[in-house]
């Protein structure tokens, strides 16, 4: 399931790609842990868009998450600092799937 698949042409912006030629494709060089991580942090980014004037992810890590990023979520979080919100929607749902398609693999949690 490769992450472009998720993402309309139009929204397919620099910073995703530099995300795909960082981590691969389908984000095989995320941990399990770190794509859900990253799902959260996009989901957040988005929320506080749409509450809350002027946000950016990385401000989003530093107020909302209880937990300090991996190196590689940390790395994942600064290229998409400034994601255009349609962008990170397919990023979310091509995280979803991949986690869905991994948890299945693993028997299910």
């Amino acid at each position: 399931m490769e992450v472009l698949s998720y993402i309309d042409q139009i929204n397919q912006t620099a910073d995703v790609q530099e995300l795909i030629e960082q981590f691969g494709s389908q984000l095989q060089k995320l941990t399990h842990e770190d794509k859900l991580g990253l799902r959260a942090l996009l989901s957040t980014y988005n929320y506080l868009l749409e509450t809350k004037e002027e946000w950016a992810l990385l401000r989003a890590v530093l107020d909302e998450t209880p937990v300090q990023p991996s190196k590689e979520l940390d790395e994942a979080i600064a290229i998409l600092e400034e994601v255009d919100p349609d962008a990170a929607e397919g990023l979310i749902e091509a995280l979803t799937a991949q986690l869905r398609h991994e948890n299945a693999r693993r028997g299910g949690r």
